[in-house]
């Protein structure tokens, strides 16, 4: 199960009228100890509301805040709920958690918000694609003639450089020249 998910889930039940932003951060205020608030404090509304959306991924925050984990603070928290707030919080998580029950519900909803995290934590982030493998070859031309370089004819796909570093650039892929003439470069 993905965090946005979790949130989302528990969001109705147990989020009363705090923003969606607000109740992702008392979810972690209430996994960490006292020793990681810090790291949460540096998150802003906007960043929250991120993670309880899925625009943004949790594993920064995941990574700062596993080694100040309790999970029984989660399980007081969730018990803390009157007893049908926890049998809906039963009914709505028995999909993902079958042995969930009324007894139970907060060990088993700490088990999977600890998992959560530690899958979270242990995500490296995206590497962009190798340009290697999709890179498209450009022709070019060097020409070394008598003529001057502003003498050459004009073309619309022909670009003429001159003792410049240029950085030619298609969406991710860069081309990077450095050159001590003039060179021509049929696009």
């Amino acid at each position: 199960m993905e965090f946005k998910d979790f949130v989302q889930i528990l969001h109705p039940i147990i989020g009363g009228s705090s923003s969606q932003g607000a109740f992702v951060k008392t979810l972690f205020e209430v996994i960490v100890t006292e020793d990681g608030q810090s790291a949460l404090d540096e998150q802003s509304e906007v960043t929250y509301r991120s993670y309880f959306n899925g625009q943004t991924g949790i594993s920064r925050i995941a990574k700062k805040i596993s080694p100040y984990i309790e999970t029984e603070n989660f399980v007081s928290y969730i018990h803390d709920f009157s007893d049908e707030t926890v049998l809906s919080l039963c009914d709505s998580f028995r999909e993902y958690l079958p042995e969930i029950d009324s007894f139970n519900a907060g060990r088993q909803l700490a088990d999977l918000f600890l998992s959560i995290l530690k899958n979270a934590a242990g995500t490296k982030r995206k590497s962009p694609a190798s340009s290697e493998d999709d890179a498209e070859p450009i022709e070019a031309e060097v020409v070394d003639d008598d003529e001057p370089s502003g003498a050459a004819q004009n073309d619309k796909k022909m670009t003429v450089i001159q003792q410049q570093i240029n950085v030619i650039q298609n969406g991710e892929k860069n081309f990077n020249l450095t050159n001590n003439g003039t060179m021509n470069f049929n696009f």
